[in-house]
């Protein structure tokens, strides 16, 4: 009978768990307009800041989003890029293109927000 009521008791507290953890996550928003079969996790994706231009060819496959949950923790400049490129890559794209990057600040959000466009940029074959 105890073996019941314990058993009644880890499934809700599992939920729990697994939400509050998920919480703690950037929240990332991803629009896709095309895409090309996935790339795997060795290939490089090439970081274009603001400030670069976009280089020449470049096929825009989408926008991404990464922002504040409202329990973001661990959003810094560096993983607010890695979940960028993670989502460059589900959809086939070999670089993004930073072109808005929001600071933390004390009244809006403690995290470092961007949007930016997922590229293909073909590769020169010789």
């Amino acid at each position: 009978m105890l073996a019941n009521h314990v058993r009644k008791f880890k499934l809700p507290v599992l939920f729990l768990a697994a939400a509050l953890i998920g919480a703690c996550s950037s929240k990332v928003s991803t629009q896709v307009h095309k895409s090309y079969p996935p790339i795997g996790y060795d290939q490089k994706i090439e970081v274009i800041e603001i400030y670069q231009a976009m280089p020449s060819g470049a096929e825009i496959l989408g926008e991404v989003k990464i922002g504040d949950s409202g329990f973001s923790t661990n959003c810094g400049y560096a993983i607010a890029v890695e979940a960028a490129k993670l989502e460059a890559r589900k959809i086939g794209g070999n670089a993004i293109k930073i072109y808005q990057h929001k600071m933390p600040d004390a009244l809006g959000s403690t995290c470092h927000r961007i949007k930016a466009h997922i590229l293909y940029i073909p590769v020169e074959q010789n």
